[in-house]
């Protein structure tokens, strides 16, 4: 995501289309980049909002949601233009200070958009270009959620609105395993992210910390285990509750049934146990069942009457 990001920016577009299922990490993966410049082709400031499904997309609504992202109060009796240029003001007032070249205005379930706020993007977008300042819409959709309020709009956008903010699109996926059974980082994104627990960041805290997986599995780290050295397994397990439950066997890992899948394996696993020293075929199962994985994966199917087989 950081190259197409970063290939628009540089390009001179005025926004990108992300898209992805419920729970993949689309923001997540936005905020770490926001988190770090080595990407950036210049430096850009980050503006995250959250957009709502109003009965009538105006430019009082649009406005307030910018505002109240940033702990303002909308004012009750502006006009729709007034409402804009407060919005406007306050992007701009934000990076006053600062080197940024770029605003980078990320909005989460943008598929909720109708025509209308396409205009007001535009809208926004000349405002500011007027007052030399760039933006850079991050449009974040959700495949699998209802389109919103009852102007939203089942097509593509008109094409003034597609030139400026749709001409590159990202399609955004949970964790990908790569070949069967591989633990090359750069084939597999679920190697990579474990290997985040085994030599990454410290924890507690970066100053006196060790890796995640040294402190909850302490004396086995010591001998040389890592959570990448059992992806194969990992594998496996996921694989056979997907089969038992007929979905197809290879599918990416959601962020959110990872982040809790590995919880469960060092904090009530690892930790727990003093002798532990790699982690069983049933504390893998048990962990990905605790995760939820098995509950999200077949929301994204159609409506079943049988529950989950576990």
């Amino acid at each position: 995501m950081g190259d197409a990001l970063a290939a628009a920016l540089e390009r001179g577009d005025k926004g990108i289309h992300i898209s992805g299922n419920g729970r993949d990490g689309k923001t997540w993966g936005v905020e770490c980049l926001a988190m770090h410049s080595e990407w950036q082709p210049f430096p850009v400031a980050f503006f995250f909002l959250d957009y709502g499904k109003p009965d009538k997309a105006s430019e009082n609504y649009f406005s307030a949601t910018f505002l109240q992202a940033a702990d303002m109060k909308a004012v009750r009796h502006a006009t729709g233009a007034e409402s804009m240029t407060r919005a406007c003001n306050m992007l701009i007032e934000k990076t006053r200070d600062s080197r940024q070249e770029v605003i980078a205005i990320v909005v989460n379930e943008a598929q909720r958009f109708s025509e209308a706020e396409y205009e007001h993007l535009v809208t926004m977008d000349n405002m500011l270009e007027r007052r030399n300042k760039r933006v850079f819409f991050i449009l974040i959709h959700q495949n699998d959620a209802d389109t919103g309020g009852k102007q939203s709009i089942d097509r593509r956008p008109p094409s003034h609105v597609t030139g400026r903010f749709y001409s590159m699109a990202h399609k955004f996926t949970g964790l990908l395993w790569g070949k069967e059974d591989s633990i090359d980082f750069e084939d597999c994104d679920v190697a990579m992210a474990l290997n985040e627990y085994d030599d990454g960041p410290k924890f507690p805290d970066e100053a006196t910390g060790v890796p995640p997986t040294a402190y909850f599995a302490r004396h086995a780290y010591a001998s040389g285990y890592r959570m990448t050295s059992q992806v194969p397994l990992f594998r496996e397990s996921v694989k056979e509750l997907r089969i038992k439950n007929h979905l197809d066997a290879n599918a990416p890992f959601p962020m959110q049934s990872f982040e809790r899948f590995v919880y469960f394996l060092l904090v009530r696993i690892a930790w727990d146990d003093p002798n532990f020293r790699e982690f069983s075929k049933a504390q893998v199962d048990q962990a990905l069942l605790w995760s939820g994985y098995i509950e999200l994966e077949l929301s994204k199917k159609p409506a079943m009457s049988d529950v989950p087989h576990r």
